[in-house]
Order: structure tokens, then C-alpha cells, then sequence
């Protein structure tokens, strides 16, 4: 099965073009943030080479932003569903990225075992709603969005890393604690980053760090208001996909 409609968009102001279904799961701001963030981890690291893990990596929106900032990363692609990864192989060729990105179709309850201990990095965007919330018509983006059984999409995703390797997690604050409960049996030393719709409303998603064998204490971050009083991104908001979240404080991971 194929996509039949498909549209063309740009992100970074023109310079990555996706190529994405018209209706299904589509790429939002939590693929951007959370690529941003791997961006500020790895501009420090620019004297050794990281293989990286996009977990779940659907179109392949945050594997293209990775591989568009680093120079010194390659990136395999994780999808069970083989429509998106072949959406994501046209985003990979169309933007000249064939050398820095492949794909496989894998799923993460069902492991190859020769992926295991090998990755420095893993990201990923995990299913978040629950079965009974946000039901979309559309069963494959339903699908995409839904949690199977998060335990274990985090165990097998751990499973991936070297030790000391690095997860990166974008995800509904609403299941906070059942991550870092699930992740603290084999990683630690979290850093959490939280992002507010505005300066009155809770969080509604975080981005979470962790180093599989780490023991280092938890780090709540500064964190980023999205919205002004008027609605409009705020200045800071705007900024991440340029020039990394972490640098919006000067300060790195």
C-alpha cells in the first residue's frame, strides 16, 4: 500500500523539503524540537562520530534535520510501517542524504538482534495517546499514535545502546513519571525540558535525556513558553530549529 495524495512541504526556511501523506500522520513542531535538541548535544562532539537511531522515525522528518546539522552522524531509520518508510527513502534521496541515512523495517517489539549495543544514540517520538483518546479515522495514523505497550517500546529502545548511549524522548508530559518509572531500571542521570502552550497553562510536552547506565541526579531545564498573550510563537519558540533549544540558555548536555 501506497500513499495516493502526498504533499510537498519545506522546513528550515527551504533548506529540507518532506514529502509527506496528505491524510495520515504528518510531521508537527514535536519532530523539530526534539531533533533540535539532539543538534545541541552533538555541536559539542564534532571530534568523534555518532551512530544514531531514529526509533519509530515515521516519514524520517527527524533523522533529515539530524543529518542536515552534523556532518559527523549516520543514521538508521526505524519504522514497522513500510508506507511511511518509503515516504522517508524519497525524503532521504530528495534532499541527497543516501549516505547519511538508511532505513529498515523493523519493528521495536520484535528486535533483530545484530541492532543490539550498537547504537550511540537513540530518538524517538514515541506513541503517546491511549486507546481511547484522539481516535482518528484514518487507521494508519491512528495506529502511529497509539500506545502498545510503552514499557516495553522503552526497554527495547534502551536495548539499542552502548552503554552510557544516550535516548532522547519527545512526549506527552501526562506520562511523565510511567517513562522515567520504565527508563530509571537500566538509565539515569535524567534531564527533563518542559514546554508550556503559554505563561498560564501546565505543561503538555517534555523532552527527556537520559544515558543508559547513568546515575547522575535528575535535572529539571529551563524549559520554553510557545505562545505569547496574543497567540503568536514567541521569539524564543522560533528559534530552536536554527540554533539548537539549549542555546536559547547557553548551556549545553
Amino acid at each position: 500500500m501506497s500513499f495516493n495524495e502526498k504533499t510537498y512541504n519545506n522546513i528550515l526556511n527551504g533548506r529540507i523539503s518532506i514529502i509527506q501523506p496528505k491524510k495520515g500522520f504528518r510531521f508537527g513542531s514535536d519532530s523539530v524540537f526534539l531533533a533540535s535538541f539532539v543538534n545541541t548535544f552533538l555541536e559539542n562532539k564534532k571530534n568523534r562520530n555518532f551512530l544514531i537511531a531514529d526509533v519509530g522515525s515515521g516519514i524520517g522528518t527527524v533523522s533529515l534535520i539530524i543529518a542536515f546539522r552534523n556532518s559527523n552522524t549516520n543514521i538508521l531509520a526505524i519504522d514497522n510501517k513500510k508506507q511511511y518508510l518509503m515516504l522517508a527513502e524519497e525524503n532521504i534521496k530528495i534532499n541527497g542524504f543516501q549516505d547519511k541515512i538508511k532505513t529498515i523495517n523493523n519493528d521495536i517489539f520484535n528486535l533483530d538482534n545484530n541492532l543490539k549495543n550498537s547504537f550511540d544514540v537513540v530518538v524517538s517520538n514515541p506513541p503517546f495517546y491511549k486507546r481511547e483518546n484522539n481516535q482518528s479515522k484514518n487507521k494508519l495514523e491512528d495506529s502511529s499514535k497509539r500506545i502498545v505497550n510503552l514499557k516495553e517500546w522503552l526497554e527495547n529502545s534502551l536495548k539499542l545502546l552502548k552503554d552510557k548511549g544516550i535516548i532522547f524522548l519527545i512526549t506527552s508530559t501526562d506520562i511523565l513519571d510511567d517513562i522515567i518509572n520504565h527508563l530509571s531500571e537500566k538509565a539515569g542521570s535524567f534531564k527533563i525540558f518542559p514546554f508550556w502552550p503559554d505563561s498560564k497553562k501546565p505543561s503538555k510536552r517534555v523532552i527527556i535525556f537520559a544515558k543508559k547506565g547513568g546515575n547522575g541526579p535528575t535535572e529539571l531545564m529551563p524549559g520554553l513558553i510557545l505562545y505569547n498573550q496574543q497567540g503568536e510563537l514567541t521569539k524564543k519558540a522560533k528559534l530552536p530549529s536554527e540554533i539548537g533549544i539549549f542555546n536559547l540558555y547557553k548551556q549545553s548536555i
